[in-house]
């Protein structure tokens, strides 16, 4: 039984805060919350993390070390503390947005990765077997979730790899961009692309659809969004080395480290995209993905 026991429990401190980090960081986020208010963003992803992420973050540590050893995630935290009627309830309405939000991944990674290569959307050109570029994505958005379903049903370990490749990854396409980001500021003798002139900058959106009350409550929606999905972690506890102490240490950890990177990232598009001259033109069409 410690044997099996010792096997099973294999996600280290690290590789937890790779698997937040892959699970709630997305670098698509930044470009959108750029694309919405400009610099101004910052102040708001920077209230969301102190706000929301950073409370949740605590709540998310308290539970996961009570429960380290429990094997339902969240449904045991919501059990132990309200019951299993209202945790079955809940846990199934968490789930079901989890489902909704994997079927919209699932179709929409093909832009992107459609522009990667071709510079531009190709998706509605694709065509097999006499389908249109729609159906075939639908089709890929299918075959992509057989495929993580499958893969995750292999168990924690793999997942595990995979989430820790996944978190190297997206550290390595931040630091890239820090790098490009920081040699165009020095080869443009220290002037960003979009004027910095002063804290008024990173107070008042460049894009007039946000300046009202009303617009910038509803961004702060979305800034809150770009944090979701750490309760996903209740699951990993019980194959944890060691959850008491790591669970705790990696969250919070994650949650600072998320949080400074939001902020540094949209800190970053402003060197190198004037939001007037690039972003404010009638015919630049923006896709939303959810964080990845």
């Amino acid at each position: 039984m410690d044997d099996g026991n010792s096997t099973k429990k294999t996600i280290t401190l690290f590789g937890l805060i790779m698997m937040i980090f892959s699970a709630i960081f997305g670098f698509a986020n930044t470009t959108v919350a750029y694309e919405q208010m400009g610099l101004a963003s910052i102040i708001w992803y920077v209230f969301a993390a102190v706000f929301f992420f950073l409370p949740a973050g605590f709540m998310m540590a308290e539970y996961g070390s009570a429960f380290n050893e429990a094997k339902g995630g969240i449904y045991s935290w919501i059990e132990g503390a309200v019951g299993p009627k209202i945790a079955f309830t809940g846990t199934f309405i968490w789930l079901a947005s989890w489902e909704v939000w994997l079927v919209s991944t699932s179709t929409k990674v093909w832009i992107p990765l459609s522009t990667a290569f071709a510079g531009h959307d190709t998706t509605q050109s694709w065509g097999v077997l006499g389908l249109s570029g729609t159906q075939v994505i639908g089709i890929l958005g299918l075959l992509w979730i057989i495929f993580v379903t499958a893969f995750s049903s292999m168990g924690m370990d793999k997942i595990s790899k995979v989430s820790n490749f996944g978190g190297i990854m997206t550290i390595a396409l931040n630091g890239i961009f820090f790098i490009l980001s920081l040699i165009l500021l020095f080869t443009t003798g220290f002037h960003t692309a979009e004027p910095i002139t002063g804290m008024n900058t990173f107070i008042h959106s460049a894009n007039p659809a946000f300046a009202s009350p009303i617009g910038m409550v509803s961004f702060i929606v979305y800034a809150i969004f770009a944090y979701g999905g750490m309760e996903s972690m209740g699951a990993v506890t019980d194959s944890m080395k060691n959850p008491k102490r790591d669970f705790p240490r990696g969250i919070l950890i994650s949650a600072v480290v998320i949080a400074i990177t939001y902020s540094l990232t949209i800190l970053m598009w402003g060197i190198s995209t004037n939001w007037n001259q690039i972003l404010g033109k009638s015919n630049v069409t923006w896709v939303i993905l959810p964080t990845l």
